[in-house]
């Protein structure tokens, strides 16, 4: 039996807030009982340098198979996540953006204003990286329906270790 997928939360922001952090907590909570193990939970800050740095030491030192990121990926001057993620990662997961956008969509009735909302991931080095923002009622439920149940063949893919459709090699 292989051992539960590691996966650490990062809050980014330019200081603590007390929203994120229960937005943090929520998706830490979905996580674990999904049985999924949480390397750590922690605060990035929202420059590109500091969230480059924490994915490359993440993944470099195995730390993790997986990081989600919560914050900083609207389009404003101060967010900066996702052209981080996206100029840093070896290879981008085109559809995630498209799919939360979907969610917003179809089960928050945002109609055109979902397309407002940005959100992206990729691998860098084996780790699967996720970053997506907006409502905290958004963000778990995307955790839910999106990250969670792709969490297991992302990895599987990321790491080499998917064979086929429906075989994955043990760790």
């Amino acid at each position: 039996m292989s051992s539960p997928l590691r996966v650490l939360v990062a809050v980014v922001s330019r200081g603590r807030s007390k929203t994120l952090d229960a937005v943090a907590q929520s998706v830490v909570d979905l996580l674990l009982s999904a049985s999924f193990h949480l390397v750590r939970s922690v605060v990035a800050q929202s420059e590109e340098t500091y969230i480059r740095q924490l994915v490359a030491n993440v993944s470099n030192d195995n730390e993790a198979d997986v990081i989600v990121m919560i914050g900083g990926t609207g389009f404003g001057p101060r967010d900066n996540t996702c052209e981080a993620i996206d100029g840093f990662v070896e290879r981008r997961i085109e559809g995630f953006g498209e799919a939360f956008r979907e969610l917003l969509r179809n089960e928050f009735n945002r109609g055109a204003a979902a397309m407002l909302s940005r959100a992206t991931a990729g691998v860098y080095n084996g780790c699967v990286v996720f970053a997506l923002t907006g409502r905290p009622q958004e963000i778990t439920r995307a955790v839910e329906v999106l990250i969670v149940p792709a969490l297991p063949e992302a990895v599987a893919r990321a790491t080499g270790r998917l064979l086929s459709r429906d075989s994955i090699l043990p760790r």
